[in-house]
This record gives structure tokens, sequence and C-alpha cells, in this order.
């Protein structure tokens, strides 16, 4: 019993984390196909960026700094937004040069690799939870290794948390960005000109860090509520394996 106790808590400690990963992914994957990010968020991220939140002025000086209006950039958006949702196969070529087409190509795979993985994830994290019900249902103390792989998994989970948040407050946030596409980016076509490159002019490090703070807010809910699911499937199946062992 002690050793299916183990086994108990392991498969349920992999279970939060999967669930957790699945979220992380699953938020990324929809902040890149959402085009709020790339037109209004994007424009109050610039207004920010040239220190003109309260400038009754901010709308025409970030007009004049990315190139587009508030209505073009809306547009853009959307197209930017089905592009990297797959139901576009290309940009518009009269915004994006051809290096900054390559490089949301790059993008898009990533993230819809990410949303990939997250989908994974949740089958795999569903697929504990009846492996963890059926190795649980034979345990007379079910909860505890349920609550200890919990929490090992949330505490990990924390820990990591911390020490993005720490790295963030200490203003380490443009290292971490540039560490994160040195390791994803197998080329340097995300290096770019705010002269030459509207991208960079409508992404700046603002708006990436506001995408972060979206980001953790959208995992948080998905992960609330894959664990209500996951603990609906575990009790469902945990009941009836119970019940086929009290009738055997």
């Amino acid at each position: 019993m002690k050793k299916l106790s183990w086994i108990t808590g392991i498969l349920t400690c992999l279970m939060v984390f999967f669930a957790a990963l699945g979220a992380v992914c699953g938020a990324i994957d929809q902040t890149a196909t959402d085009a709020q990010f790339y037109s209004g968020k994007s424009r109050a991220a610039v207004a920010k960026y040239l220190g003109a939140q309260n400038d009754p002025q901010a709308d025409a000086k970030v007009t004049e700094y990315i190139g587009l209006t508030d209505a073009e950039q809306t547009a853009f958006a959307m197209d930017i937004a089905s592009f990297m949702a797959g139901e576009k196969n290309a940009l518009p070529a009269d915004v994006l040069n051809e290096k900054e087409q390559q490089h949301m190509i790059d993008v898009r795979n990533i993230t819809s690799a990410a949303g990939r993985m997250s989908r994974s994830c949740f089958y795999l994290a569903a697929a504990l939870a009846v492996v963890t019900a059926w190795t649980g249902a034979r345990l007379k103390k079910r909860w505890l290794p349920r609550v200890i792989g919990g929490l090992g998994a949330v505490t990990l989970i924390a820990l990591a948390a911390v020490i993005v948040m720490n790295q963030i407050s200490a203003g380490r946030f443009e290292q971490m960005f540039i560490g994160m596409h040195e390791l994803l980016f197998a080329n340097d076509l995300w290096l770019m000109d705010p002269a030459a490159d509207i991208l960079i002019r409508m992404m700046p490090l603002p708006l990436f860090e506001q995408a972060l703070a979206d980001c953790v807010n959208l995992a948080l809910r998905m992960l609330l509520i894959v664990w209500i699911l996951l603990l609906a499937v575990y009790e469902i199946v945990s009941r009836m394996i119970r019940r086929h062992v009290t009738k055997s």
C-alpha cells in the first residue's frame, strides 16, 4: 500500500504539472491570436514607451511613431490575428517587409506548436487523472497522496513563478526577453530596426511586459477550469472503481 501511495502522489504531481503547462501554452496561443494585442494594447504600450500616456495628443504621437492610424492598425491587427491563427498564409506586403514577414512565420510556428502542446498536455493530464483514480481507489487514505502530490506540483510551479517575478521586479525583463528570443529562434530576424521595421515600432518592450501579465492571468483562469474538470473526472472514475471493487 505504501508503494501505491507513492505512485498515486507522483501521478497527481504529474497531472497538476501537465495541466499547468497546458494552461501556459494555451494562454500563449490565445494571446498570439488576439487582434486586440496588435491594436489597442499595442497603441497603449507605444504611448507608455513614448511617455505620452496622459498626453491629449497621445493618439497623434502614437500614429506618427508607428506610421499607422488607429483605424489602419486595427485593420492590420485583424490580418495578423488571422495569420497567427492559420486562417491566412501571408501578411500585407505593403505594411511588412520581407524580413518582417519571415519573422512572423517563425513566430506563428512557435505559437502553433504551443497550441498543440497545450492540447497534448490537457489530454495527458486527463489520462493521468484516470490512472490516479485507479491507483488511489485501492488506498485507505485516498486523499493524502493526492494532497501531497498536488502540493508538490503547486510548490514547484509557485517557485518558478517567484523566480520569474523577481527577475522582472529587478529590472531584468529585457534580459529575459532577449534570452528567450535567442533560445527560440535559430536566426536573427527578430533583431529589427525601428527606422525600417514597423513591427518593432508596434511592439515595444512594454507591450510584452503587459502580455506576460495577461498570459499569467489567462493561464490561471484556464488552470482553474481544467482542475475542476480533472477533479470531476477523478471522482467519477474513482467511484466507479470503488463500486466495482465493493461488488467483487
